[in-house]
Order: structure tokens, then C-alpha cells, then sequence
């Protein structure tokens, strides 16, 4: 969040069009993320992307591991982290779902906070940059 700011305000002090167009692409990107057929969209890939990791086979992991366990085979809770997370909590898979739908919304709470924002740090800067060009240089 931090760089962001410091991003928005170095694109607001080196030129006003610029700072101004990004505003318009924030809302438009606030916009796209707050659309309901979008947030599905999101929810699905991002789904997909969590469901391919969560099959991820670790046995095999836990097996090439072995020799540096003094040869000890690796006892494992399942053979897959998607079993491993379901038996520490049986809730997993629900609770992986809400999660994902509460951080996609999330972005769109952010990129329309992130619109509102915009044009008070663009005027912050505006006056800093003001305040700048009054102070003497340094020698």
C-alpha cells in the first residue's frame, strides 16, 4: 500500500494530465472490479489457481527429504496438501471459498477507496510541489 502511495504521488508532482488520467483509470478500475460478472470471473480463476496448488503432491516431497531425516521416513497427514489442510480442519475447503470471494470484493472496496483518495493526494502535492518551488536551493 505504501509504494502505492509513493507511486501516486510521484505521478501527481511530475505532471497534473498524467495524475489526472490515472484518477479516471482508478474508477474505471473500481468500476470493472465491483461488477458482479467480473468478481465471478475473478473467483473462478483465482479458484482454479488455489484448487491446482492444493493438489500438489508432498509424499513424494516428504520421500526426497528422508535421507537428510537420518533415513527416518517422513509421517505425513496426507499425501496432497489439500489433505493435509483438511485434516488439521475439516472447514477448509468452505472456509478457502469465503476467503476468496471476501479478498476479491476486498479489491474493490480498495480500488474505490483508492478513487476517492486520488484526487485529495493530487492535491497534496500540488501544494507541496507549491511549498518546494518557494524554498531556496540548497548550497
Amino acid at each position: 500500500m505504501r509504494s502505492l502511495l509513493f507511486a501516486v504521488a510521484a505521478l501527481t508532482m511530475s505532471s497534473p494530465a498524467l495524475a489526472s488520467e490515472s484518477s479516471r483509470s482508478v474508477e474505471k478500475a473500481a468500476a470493472v472490479l465491483n461488477d458482479p460478472g467480473t468478481q465471478n470471473a475473478m473467483i473462478g480463476g483465482l479458484g482454479a489457481i488455489l484448487n491446482a496448488m492444493l493438489d500438489i503432491r508432498v509424499d513424494g516431497i516428504a520421500k526426497a527429504l528422508e535421507p537428510m531425516n537420518k533415513g527416518k521416513p517422513i509421517k505425513m497427514k496426507g499425501n496432497t496438501l489439500r489433505e493435509i489442510a483438511q485434516r488439521e480442519d475439516p472447514r477448509f475447503e468452505r472456509k478457502l471459498e469465503n476467503g476468496t470471494r471476501t479478498a476479491v470484493s476486498g479489491m474493490g472496496a480498495m480500488a474505490n477507496a483508492m478513487a476517492v483518495m486520488l484526487p485529495q493526494l493530487e492535491e497534496a502535492m500540488g501544494k507541496m510541489g507549491d511549498v518546494l518551488d518557494k524554498l531556496p536551493e540548497a548550497r
